[in-house]
């Protein structure tokens, strides 16, 4: 997984290779934030089409238990009405008599021995009950009455013969539903509407013997009425199945495929808690609702597309508000590119002209965060890159002094040591050895001071330079000049600019000895104190003032090169020297007493340069 996503900022890279950094800033937040708000955009377009579509399933799901619920109730008012016929002592009388003929004299009997106006109210306070019939077994008149001027059959003998009575008979008083459409059929001898048949047989309190047979019938609008507010739009359908699963209606587009399945023995014999209230069959989403086991099935049948055209209304908004913040984006990562990108362009015109040679650059600091620190830096390293050049070009020039000094006389150096080494071989072949060792220590100093072409040099050189100095110097002095060198051997490799104890040594000597006919003591220490290297050169030579000692550093530029002797002006270059290469990190300092001597100390403090 690492190897692929280095592998993808690879080219990732590679693309931008070309890119300005506003580009680069706009098309790196892009990369970063599109998945980002692609998968928040996802999530919430899951989230919403799941919330969608388990709302959609609660609300038709909730229409299709109210619609049972309506339904329940209309079957039950009719059903209770169904139960007060069979237990009313009247209408029972009637039913059990065992002289129906003297009944059937009476014309109104009906109204005469059976609550039969009270039934009416009944009927009439419901309204949408249209016909009902009550067949006695015992030879009885039947009370017929139509009050949607529909004509039931009229004889027991013919109605004993519809299936709907023998499925009452069956049923042995419990209710049989059954939808009669408008014309003839085996309960109307003729039906102006289409209606809803309630039909139950009466039986004696041990449902043994039959008593009688009643029918009800509700007009079929009332239904359709309930079935219409529960449709919102025409491509759906609703039926109702009685619990045989006979139809009793339908309304709007019924799939009979779903018909056939929700009708059958497989569903039917399925418990109605237990049934599913939502399910998918083929394109439709089905909802089906049965409060009662002996109730109606009520069912639902939604096209999918329905839900659907629903559902990608639900997906344009997120779409529209991730399409929207992307565009809108871009202006403000154009602004905050251009904020940003801003003071590095004038960090890169500054480098062009620095490139150009102007070494003035500075850039203003506008703010404290990596961009101003960056541009910090640059005016730092600008500001030292200048130091740097001006102070290496101050000590070329110096150097060249100094060697235009020592070079005075024009004398080639390899014809000096040429010259030297056979004036000692001459001197040693001779026998003269004092002289031998004087020519060899003046070869050896003219090698060092001149030679190398180095202006460091390690702390044993500069010791080794000033022992052959010394050396030729005892030789003019003799007994009058007494030295001592002392220098630890620890700091013999440290490096040491050149030529900065043999200027002290030698103004030691000339001015402090060379006047004297005493003569005098010279001692040269050199050691490590921490992390510094202290060097001192001490003589009990004639001393100075403090206006002579002055003087050493006030001496002016015109006046270098009057006569070959170091004198003044090589202390004032030792310490501009100095100056150049450790900066504030030495200190040199003259002490001295007229008559007592003199003691120059000088200390480098680490970093040694190299």
């Amino acid at each position: 997984m690492i190897r692929i996503i280095e592998t993808a900022m690879k080219k990732v890279g590679r693309l931008t290779v070309y890119f300005n950094i506003r580009q680069k800033i706009i098309f790196y937040v892009y990369l970063v934030i599109s998945p980002i708000l692609i998968l928040i955009t996802t999530f919430i377009l899951i989230s919403n089409y799941k919330d969608t579509k388990n709302q959609q399933i609660e609300a038709d799901s909730n229409v299709v238990r109210s619609l049972d619920k309506s339904i329940t109730v209309i079957q039950t008012e009719l059903s209770d009405l169904s139960v007060y016929i069979c237990i009313n002592s009247d209408i029972g009388a009637i039913l059990t008599s065992s002289h129906p003929e003297e009944l059937n004299e009476d014309s109104r009997l009906w109204y005469n021995r059976a609550p039969m106006k009270i039934i009416l109210d009944i009927i009439a306070l419901k309204g949408y009950i249209k016909t009902m019939a009550i067949y006695p077994e015992n030879g009885v008149n039947a009370y017929l009455r139509g009050i949607d001027s529909s004509v039931h059959l009229s004889d027991i003998g013919t109605v004993r013969q519809t299936d709907t009575y023998k499925k009452a008979v069956e049923m042995r008083g419990d209710i049989v539903w059954k939808r009669v459409s408008q014309g003839t059929g085996s309960i109307y001898r003729a039906n102006y509407t289409d209606k809803i048949v309630m039909c139950r047989e009466i039986f004696d309190m041990s449902k043994k013997e039959k008593l009688g047979y009643l029918v009800l019938g509700v007009n079929e609008e009332k239904y359709t009425d309930l079935c219409k507010n529960a449709i919102q739009q025409e491509n759906e359908g609703i039926v109702i199945l009685s619990s045989e699963g006979s139809e009793l209606t339908r309304y709007g587009t019924v799939d009979e495929k779903i018909l056939s399945y929700i009708s059958g023995e497989e569903y039917l014999k399925q418990d109605h808690k237990k049934r599913a209230v939502y399910f998918e069959h083929d394109s439709y989403n089905v909802f089906c609702s049965q409060e009662q086991k002996k109730g109606v099935i009520v069912c639902k049948m939604v096209p999918k597309s329905n839900s659907d055209k629903q559902l990608n209304n639900i997906i344009i908004a997120p779409v529209l508000m991730l399409i929207g913040m992307l565009v809108g984006l871009w202006p403000l990562l154009k602004l905050i590119s251009n904020i940003i990108s801003s003071p590095l362009q004038r960090l890169c015109v500054a480098m062009d002209k620095f490139q150009g040679g102007d070494f003035n650059q500075q850039v203003a600091v506008e703010s404290q965060d990596e961009i101003g620190e960056v541009t910090a830096c640059f005016n730092q390293m600008v500001l030292s890159i200048k130091e740097l050049i001006d102070r290496n070009y101050v000590m070329a020039l110096r150097e060249k002094e100094s060697e235009l000094s020592a070079l005075q006389a024009q004398i080639n150096p390899h014809f000096l040591y040429n010259t030297l080494d056979s004036l000692y071989w001459r001197t040693q072949s001779e026998g003269n050895e004092e002289l031998a060792e004087d020519i060899l220590a003046l070869s050896q100093l003219f090698r060092l001071v001149l030679g190398q072409g180095k202006g460091i040099i390690s702390v044993g050189m500069e010791k080794e330079l000033i022992a052959n100095y010394l050396h030729i110097q005892k030789m003019r002095f003799n007994k009058r000049l007494e030295y001592e060198i002392d220098i630890d051997e620890d700091i013999m490799e440290e490096s040491i600019p050149k030529l900065i104890l043999q200027p002290f040594v030698e103004n030691a000597i000339i001015h402090g000895f060379e006047h004297s006919e005493k003569g005098g003591f010279l001692k040269i220490t050199g050691k490590r104190q921490e992390n510094n290297l202290i060097f001192s050169i001490r003589d009990n030579g004639i001393g100075m003032t403090e206006e002579q000692i002055a003087a050493i550093w006030n001496v002016e530029d015109s006046k270098r090169y009057v006569g070959q002797r170091i004198g003044r002006y090589a202390i004032k270059n030792v310490r501009e020297r100095l100056e150049l290469k450790y900066r504030e990190n030495f200190s040199l300092t003259i002490t001295s007493r007229p008559s007592e001597g003199t003691e120059v100390t000088i200390i480098l403090m680490s970093p040694v340069p190299t």
